[in-house]
């Protein structure tokens, strides 16, 4: 039989189709191949300094670690971000020592609090240590430790006994200059705690 009519919509509906899908594609394509601006290959690093506080991990003690920047600004267990400064964890002794998951207890078997600095501002900064809560009878040897990040080398190292419950230390204090470079430590004794208590 012949056809009366002779048309050609549907191939030219998927020819339409077929152009608009290699566009698209086209422009996604180029979206991703797109080279990122100075702006955004600029990188921030995620610490200038670090400051580790570490003891017997078979002491069930609280010690706590303050730390105070040129600002004024104080990070402790009752702030634990202030400024750029952060605390990543305050460690109770054995009470959170262990996290239950669905597969299991995980068990952090370290004493030990870590205070990042994350940016520099010029100034003498204050690292102090107090003991929160002691269970033990002799003394507990807290050692602290302050790291530069960029490029990476420990600064200073020391180690100091808190005997009852309530003993507050400095550590040290250091001075940074505005490039970022230590200039300074000294052990001037400064209390932390009260700063803390009144904010």
């Amino acid at each position: 039989m012949k056809r009366l009519y002779h048309t050609d919509t549907a191939f030219l509906d998927l020819l339409f189709n077929s152009l608009i899908g290699f566009v698209g594609l086209f422009f996604l394509a180029y979206i991703l191949v797109n080279p990122k601006s100075e702006e955004e290959k600029k990188i921030d690093s995620k610490a200038e300094f670090i400051i580790i506080i570490s003891w017997n991990k078979d002491f069930d003690d609280d010690v706590d670690s303050y730390v105070q920047d040129p600002e004024g600004h104080l990070v402790s267990f009752k702030r634990r971000e202030d400024g750029l400064m952060h605390l990543d964890r305050d460690d109770l002794g054995y009470r959170n020592d262990v996290v239950k998951t669905q597969f299991g207890e995980i068990k952090f078997e370290e004493n030990q609090e870590i205070v990042t600095i994350r940016g520099i501002i010029p100034g003498e900064y204050i690292v102090n240590v107090h003991m929160y809560k002691k269970t033990n009878a002799e003394p507990v040897a807290v050692k602290i430790q302050l790291d530069k990040m960029n490029p990476y080398s420990t600064i200073v190292q020391k180690e100091i006994n808190l005997d009852i419950t309530g003993d507050e230390k400095t550590a040290f204090r250091f001075v940074v200059d505005k490039d970022g470079s230590v200039i300074n430590i000294n052990s001037l004794s400064k209390s932390l705690t009260k700063a803390a208590v009144a904010e």
